[in-house]
């Protein structure tokens, strides 16, 4: 009986723990659109980090150009090029933000802002509650890419 209820004790205590340790998750979607055509990016890798911790997220567009990700309402999601593409708000003359609050793009949606001058020519569109908009484009011939 005593073994019982100290295995009872022990389960319970670490039950609590678990459940205290984990944050609530959200669904969020990505959409990333070619900043060139506004078309979406079908099945391409999206470069994302997650703070706190700065980890990268391994997240792949579906055939409609949008990623789901399972994410803490209170991280932040930094977005980062890849050897397929240059995000327009990271041009010469851009603004570079890349840093998106869970909670926002929760609330009102977020559209990644690109300002202008820019080779991007479709980079407008509304924001939808849960949905973080990247623009993004190809690299071009014998831009530096660093990746």
């Amino acid at each position: 009986m005593i073994r019982n209820l100290l295995f009872s004790v022990a389960s319970f205590a670490l039950g609590v723990s678990v459940t205290v340790a984990q944050q609530p998750q959200s669904v969020i979607r990505i959409k990333l659109l070619n900043g060139l055509n506004g078309n979406p990016l079908k099945l391409t890798k999206v470069g994302l980090e997650v703070s706190p911790g700065y980890r990268k997220i391994a997240v792949q567009t579906d055939q409609n150009g949008v990623a789901a990700i399972s994410i803490s309402k209170d991280s932040t999601i930094f977005t980062h090029n890849t050897k397929l593409y240059v995000a327009c708000a990271d041009e010469p003359g851009g603004l570079v933000h890349n840093d998106f609050k869970v909670s926002e793009i929760l609330l009102k949606g977020i559209m990644q802002p690109v300002a202008k001058p820019n080779r991007c020519r479709k980079t407008t569109g509304t924001s939808v509650p849960g949905e973080l908009v990247l623009f993004v484009r190809p690299w071009e011939f014998l831009e530096n890419n660093p990746l």
